[in-house]
């Protein structure tokens, strides 16, 4: 594996990044060895991809009724194609189910293994929510980009919050916010956000309350409901007096490319 991709794709796979996508060839091993556990199932699918000489496999998919999980490896070849070390290093993964609801990260790792036979490879292993309902399929769809212009401080966006609802933020290329409320409570603060489309997770996660000039980060991120594609979030803040000067800030950031060949769907138990 090459030294550089082993030493930054732990980081990048958390982030993401605005790059053309390179010729992708994919190819799908059927899903084998299912075995239910009490209270949930776990899965060995089995599923593999390929990406430029990289091979990437789906080991296992593990849920309970607190949280859903998959492991991923990845055996590189010596050498990549440069465009498409780099995308290997920016792709993140943005997990979804037939129903479209999406789960959001809740832990990540992305390590080095030795294998039975002496080599080495790396795997990523990810730790959602549990699954909402029984949906029919769970869907791993790798992307690059979806991150925050830097532009001298002007990739900022904010917008005052009074009393008039809905508010509407424009992030750039990839699509808008919108503030459709906030809920003033004796030990918190809640903000409502609705956000059209399968970047609502990504673009989500860039938002901050402004209270007296003080940008606050939000201590929790719900999906609430998802209604013809668009996504409702809850986000809660540290309470705040409803007549201090409020703002929502965002970020502009850059369009999310779906890299739809190395997808993976994981047809679940009814």
């Amino acid at each position: 594996m090459k030294k550089t991709t082993i030493a930054i794709l732990s980081a990048a796979l958390l982030l993401g990044g605005a790059l053309s996508s390179p010729a992708i060839q994919a190819a799908s091993k059927s899903e084998a060895d299912q075995s239910a556990v009490s209270s949930g199932f776990k899965m060995n699918p089995a599923i593999t991809k390929e990406y430029g000489g990289a091979v990437f496999e789906l080991e296992n998919l593990t849920t309970t009724p607190q949280s859903t999980e998959y492991l991923i490896s990845r055996n590189m070849p010596e050498t990549l194609d440069p465009e498409i070390d780099r995308n290997m290093m920016e792709m993140n993964y943005l997990v979804m189910d037939s129903n479209g609801w999406i789960y959001d990260r809740i832990q990540a790792e992305d390590k080095m293994r030795e294998k039975p036979d002496g080599t080495f490879d790396r795997y990523y292993k990810e730790k959602l929510g549990p699954l909402k309902g029984k949906p029919k399929e769970l869907i791993l769809k790798p992307y690059v980009g979806g991150t925050s212009i830097k532009s001298a401080g002007k990739d900022d966006v904010t917008a005052k919050l009074t009393n008039k609802f809905p508010v509407t933020l424009d992030q750039g290329k990839i699509g808008t916010m919108t503030v459709t409320g906030v809920k003033f409570e004796k030990k918190r603060t809640i903000l409502t956000l609705s956000i059209k489309g399968e970047t609502a997770s990504i673009q989500s996660v860039v938002t901050w309350l402004v209270a007296n000039g003080k940008a606050m980060d939000y201590s929790r991120k719900e999906l609430i409901s998802v209604k013809n594609g668009v996504y409702h979030y809850e986000l809660e803040f540290s309470a705040v007096d409803r007549k201090s000067p409020l703002k929502v800030m965002t970020k502009r950031m850059t369009p999310v490319t779906f890299l739809n060949e190395l997808e993976m769907r994981v047809k679940l138990p009814l």
